[in-house]
């Protein structure tokens, strides 16, 4: 288990992110980044998880035909729970390639084939 600040924490994410291949970044336009201490209880709903510091992220998504109401354009939350990143992570080296994962699994679901 780690413990970082979180200007650290903001470095290892920027670092996963600028290491993402083409077509997943372009996933980024649809989806805002944001990261969280921990999780709620309320997040763990629908999961088969009982502790907050199980999840590592939630990934909530706009339904296209959802996506534009009021010449608004609603877009996608990817949260990164920090705490339970530092929980699983021996060393702070192992954070960057952590949230590499995180990143390359959520947003998978949004790259074109």
């Amino acid at each position: 288990m780690i413990s970082i600040s979180e200007r650290k924490f903001q470095s290892a994410l920027d670092m996963a992110v600028a290491g993402l291949p083409g077509e997943l970044k372009t996933c980024l336009k649809e989806i805002d980044i944001i990261v969280s201490k921990i999780a709620e209880k309320s997040d763990l709903l629908g999961t088969n998880l009982e502790e907050e510091l199980d999840l590592l992220s939630l990934h909530e998504a706009v339904p296209i035909s959802n996506a534009y109401h009021n010449d608004m354009n609603l877009r996608g939350q990817l949260t990164i729970f920090k705490m339970a990143l530092e929980k699983i992570c021996e060393e702070e080296s192992d954070l960057a390639h952590q949230l590499t994962i995180i990143l390359e699994e959520e947003l998978s679901y949004h790259a074109t084939p």
